[in-house]
């Protein structure tokens, strides 16, 4: 199923064969690389592609302090900027495999189905990135979350 997958990196193989882990995508990019990527013509994946792996995600958003409190409200406009740019190829995306977007930090699903990691004593608002109401499986005894291509 196209989309993106979220997932702990614990539940992830980085070499080798792991049993029970997932295999992640061996074409790797940062966030924007991948929407720069993405948003080439003519798109450079299909269904026959190797699929793709978005890298670092949570580090990323943490150093350019993406980070809310519990009682924080404010304006995203980097993430929402990414997520338009990513909604704007979700037609492309649908003809590829799962992006796996492996997380350092602990995967938390709050209130409104809001996926967040945690980081700092504050929250990475993955959400605002992907969407709500995710699809929630589980690898290696870990929570997965599968978003759809259209990231509604």
């Amino acid at each position: 199923m196209a989309g993106y997958l979220v997932l702990r990196e614990e539940a992830c193989v980085w070499s080798g064969n792991q049993p029970g882990k997932v295999q992640l995508n061996p074409i790797r990019f940062g966030l924007i690389d991948l929407v720069r990527q993405f948003e080439q013509d003519p798109f450079p994946y299909n269904r026959r592609s190797q699929g793709v792996c978005l890298f670092g995600l949570d580090e990323l958003l943490a150093q350019m302090e993406q980070l809310e409190g519990v009682n924080d409200s404010g304006d995203w406009p980097f993430l929402q900027e990414m997520r338009r740019r990513l909604r704007a190829v979700s037609n492309e995306v649908s003809n590829m495999g799962t992006i796996h977007v492996p997380i350092r930090h602990e995967l938390w699903l709050a209130a409104g189905n809001h996926l967040f990691a945690r980081y700092a004593g504050k929250r990475i608002p993955l959400w605002r990135l992907f969407g709500s109401n995710p699809l929630i499986g589980s690898e290696s005894g870990h929570a997965t979350y599968h978003f759809g291509e259209n990231l509604s």
